[in-house]
């Protein structure tokens, strides 16, 4: 099933409540809240020590570092895949709702299973590279409603499936009916509304996807069961891929096909920095990226296109923390919002900075743009006047937007009105006529719902969000359950905007009512849970992922998560193959 060209028809979307929590925080502790607040559950009062004692038993390395004074530290670093983040506190809290309303024939098929199924099951989510199921439609009204009538006829009344649904090694492999592929957690769904045999296959699947999780977690919990993540057997050095223009580079550098357009070409290229990354932004010739060591030191660093080797850019900033956002401005200058880490027992902390810095990476001015507790600058973007334009995350006055001047003076805010809400979105990007686009919400639209992805521009002078198709015709993608995180301008006349999220990447033109999805979450090079994208001048997608995560604690005794730079790995992706 390829995604090619196809046009996304404007229908009420999936909600985007569920993906948050993948999505928003970096500590354990509140994805696991978070993760309990979406499924309704009661966090039980044991779930803190009862995931310190499963991470306690992950390998850990002793990191030798400096601290600012040159002395030497001992720094605890623990290395997980990100999937793997969220798995033991899932599974404390399945371990509790598995069997309360559970019927004999559901315990007596679920306890059916040997060893071998459940380690299957168990291991297919270790391996997966994204944080979160996807699915190649949106489901239906009816089927929603099914599916729940029929999840507890499944638990109640041990109303079963005939047969098992598939399992795809790739998606190309999707013919009928409903399959799964592990790699990347996604179900494959009939376009014609699901069969009864159907939902029940999808339940059984997840049930017993469920079921394995929580009992290989208590066993691992106990001792009694060592889970060995498997190896990359792909990564850039190891590489042999042999298709068209399509390049395979070791750490480094890549190889230009000669005389070859380098939109068509696909590079995979190891990071061969120390840095965390959490962000990235585009320039002519390279690109920067933003974020943290592992010794919690934030910094900016820049790579020419084609290199996995940085330089250096910027790391003189007043506070330890990490580089949240990034955003060039006309002039060339480097626009870096700081999220500061907070000293253990301090009563603030991550109180977000903006670092103006000179195309050369000198300071030019820096100023504080939040006022409360852990205020965010989750993206920026700049106009074709260079007045900056800060989208915050959890400002208290629900003022989301804020547009400054180049000297940092507060020019004016737009906050969330009865039509667009910008807090559950996120990406801000400049588009082709040099105004300032936001990734939105469409509570407006009835038809739409409140979870439905749409696109606006922000209006500096009457200070408001504007609908791109003007007046009420919203424009709504149909099947974004995860908010666009990159809004940038199309390349060429056939696409105004180029906008990725976690679902996929779509392409959009002014004036049209529909959006095109050109690429599919499944069809990426790599997982979307902590990924970062950004389009390069040539039209391509440049991927920043990582197979790889780290937890550590500073020299100060502050926690910190985040990419493990020696996984992290750039994608170079033609737009459209």
């Amino acid at each position: 099933m390829q995604a090619g060209n196809r046009k996304i028809e404007i229908v009420p979307g999936e909600g985007a409540v569920k993906g948050e929590a993948y999505m928003r925080d970096d500590f354990i502790d509140r994805k696991i809240r978070k993760m309990a607040e979406a499924e309704r559950m009661a966090v039980p009062e044991s779930l803190d020590a009862k995931v310190e004692n499963i991470l306690d038993g992950l390998e850990t390395e002793k990191k030798d570092s400096k601290n600012t004074d040159g002395k030497r530290v001992n720094q605890t670093v623990r290395h997980y895949g990100f999937r793997r983040i969220v798995i033991p506190a899932a599974a404390c809290l399945l371990l509790a709702s598995v069997t309360v309303t559970a019927s004999g024939l559901y315990r007596a098929r679920m306890e059916s299973m040997n060893h071998e199924k459940l380690e299957t099951y168990f291991s297919g989510l270790q391996e997966a590279d994204v944080a979160a199921d996807s699915y190649s439609r949106p489901l239906t009204d009816g089927e929603k409603n099914r599916l729940e009538e029929l999840r507890q006829a499944y638990l109640e009344e041990g109303y079963f499936p005939q047969k098992e649904l598939a399992m795809l090694d790739s998606p190309e492999k999707y013919k009928k009916g409903v399959a799964f592929y592990a790699a990347r957690s996604t179900f494959f769904l009939p376009e014609e509304e699901m069969t009864e045999e159907e939902l029940l296959e999808l339940i059984d699947f997840r049930e017993k996807r469920d079921y394995s999780l929580a009992k290989i977690t208590e066993e691992i919990e106990a001792g009694d069961y060592e889970y060995v993540k498997t190896e990359d057997s792909a990564l850039p050095g190891d590489m042999s891929q042999e298709s068209g223009s399509q390049q395979t580079q070791g750490a480094g550098e890549a190889s230009v096909v000669p005389g070859a357009d380098t939109a068509a070409q696909e590079w995979q290229i190891a990071y061969a920095g120390e840095l965390s990354i959490r962000c990235a932004v585009a320039a002519e010739q390279g690109l920067y990226v933003g974020g943290f060591t592992m010794e919690g030191k934030a910094r900016v660093e820049y790579l020419t296109y084609g290199s996995g080797t940085p330089e250096k850019f910027y790391d003189d900033f007043d506070e330890d923390g990490e580089v949240y956002s990034l955003c060039i401005a006309p002039d060339g200058s480097v626009y870096a919002a700081l999220r500061g880490l907070a000293s253990p027992g301090a009563e603030h902390g991550w109180l977000p900075v903006i670092y103006h810095i000179s195309p050369e990476g000198t300071l030019l001015n820096s100023f504080t743009v939040g006022e409360r507790e852990w205020n965010i600058v989750d993206s920026m973007a700049t106009d074709v006047q260079g007045r900056l334009y800060v989208r915050m995350r959890m400002q208290e006055d629900g003022s989301y937007v804020r547009i400054y001047s180049a000297e940092g003076e507060l020019i004016g805010t737009v906050a969330d009105d009865n039509n667009y809400a910008v807090q559950g979105a996120g990406a801000l990007g400049q588009g082709k006529d040099g105004k300032v686009y936001a990734a939105a919400q469409a509570v407006g639209d009835t038809t739409a719902g409140n979870i439905a992805m749409t696109l606006v521009s922000v209006d500096p002078e009457n200070f408001r969000f504007v609908p791109v198709a003007g007046g009420e015709n919203v424009v709504c993608s149909a099947d974004t359950i995860y908010p666009w995180k990159m809004v940038a301008a199309g390349v060429s006349e056939t696409a105004d905007f180029i906008l990725w999220g976690y679902n996929g990447v779509d392409t959009y033109r002014l004036g049209e009512t529909e959006f095109t999805r050109v690429q599919e979450n499944w069809e990426m090079p790599c997982g979307t849970e902590g990924t970062c994208a950004v389009l390069v001048p040539d039209g391509r997608i440049l991927y920043i992922g990582a197979s790889d995560g780290f937890q550590g604690t500073t020299a100060d005794g502050v926690e910190i998560s985040g990419k493990d730079p020696a996984k992290t790995v750039l994608y170079y992706e033609p737009l459209v193959k």
